[in-house]
Parts: structure tokens; C-alpha cells; sequence
């Protein structure tokens, strides 16, 4: 993986911590990354969620922008306790434009009953990924015919925490 990519992975993950901390959530990242990048948990009572980061660069679009992003299949089937969160984080021109914020679960469900993302892999060999395109309107997320918005910046699995 190139240094850039590298650098620009690491932002995408460091504007996630932000937000969960602006939030009042305590982040932690793992010493050994085995598929996940942030531990979430609030410090009160302990209540923990395991986030995956991808980040995309966003390509203007007639009316938005659109996004990319690959993500093991093995990684989206297998059920995962405490439940995996995936974070797509988008950024358009000088800033994060977007967070598209979903649980395995209801990713997986997506995928398997409405065909969300397509699979992808080596040339003849086993389609090992899944590759979401994610199309951002100003009113809507769409992917592979299929309307996200209800994710679109939705952080309500960690409500804001005051540590007054």
C-alpha cells in the first residue's frame, strides 16, 4: 500500500475518533489490527462497539459526488459480538464530507436480500470482496439501486455523553 493511501486511511480513521469524542465517547485503538480499527466505549457503564474505518475520496458527479469502497466478504457474513460497526467516511474536494455509519448486521442483510455491493476479486480465482459504491445527493445515499440515507451521519448508536 502506498505511503499516501497509508496517510490518508489514518485521517479517515482520526476523523471518526474525533467524532466519537466530541461525542463523549472514550476511543481506543488496538495494538494488532485484526479487523478492527477503534474500540468505542462509554466510560460510565462500560458499553463497548468494535469500528471499522474505510475512507474513499469523493468523485464529483452530475448531482453529488460518488464513493468507493471494498470490504471483505468473509469479514461482512461472519456474525461478530460485541456487533461491528463499518464507518465509510467520504471526502470531497477539502473536507469529510460524509459518514455512512451501518452494523454488520444490517449490512450483510442488505447485501444478501437486496444485492447492496457487487463481488469482486482475482482474475478467475474466488470473489473475496464486496465493493460499495456509495452515490451522495443532497437528499439522498444510494447504492446499487438501494437507498442508504437512513445511515447517511447517523451517529444515534452513541448518543452524546455528559461527563458533567
Amino acid at each position: 500500500m502506498s505511503r499516501t493511501r497509508l496517510y490518508f486511511g489514518k485521517s479517515g480513521q482520526m476523523a471518526v475518533m474525533s467524532e466519537f469524542l466530541v461525542r463523549g465517547w472514550n476511543v481506543a485503538v488496538p495494538e494488532v489490527d485484526v479487523g478492527d480499527d477503534i474500540f468505542v466505549v462509554r466510560d460510565d457503564d462500560f458499553d463497548a462497539s468494535r469500528i471499522q474505518v474505510k475512507a474513499a475520496h469523493g468523485k464529483a458527479t452530475q448531482a453529488g459526488y460518488s464513493a468507493r469502497y471494498s470490504l471483505p466478504l468473509r469479514q461482512l457474513l461472519r456474525p461478530i459480538r460485541p456487533e461491528l460497526y463499518y464507518v465509510f467516511a467520504v471526502r470531497f474536494e477539502t473536507q469529510w464530507a460524509d459518514f455512512v455509519i451501518i452494523s454488520r448486521t444490517e449490512l450483510s442483510r442488505l447485501h444478501v436480500t437486496q444485492g447492496l455491493g457487487t463481488l469482486s476479486g482475482p482474475k478467475g480465482g474466488t470473489k473475496d470482496k464486496v465493493v460499495l459504491t456509495f452515490s451522495f445527493r443532497s437528499n439522498e445515499v444510494v447504492c446499487s439501486k438501494v437507498n442508504i440515507q437512513q445511515y447517511r451521519n447517523n451517529w444515534s448508536p452513541w448518543p452524546v455523553v455528559s461527563h458533567e
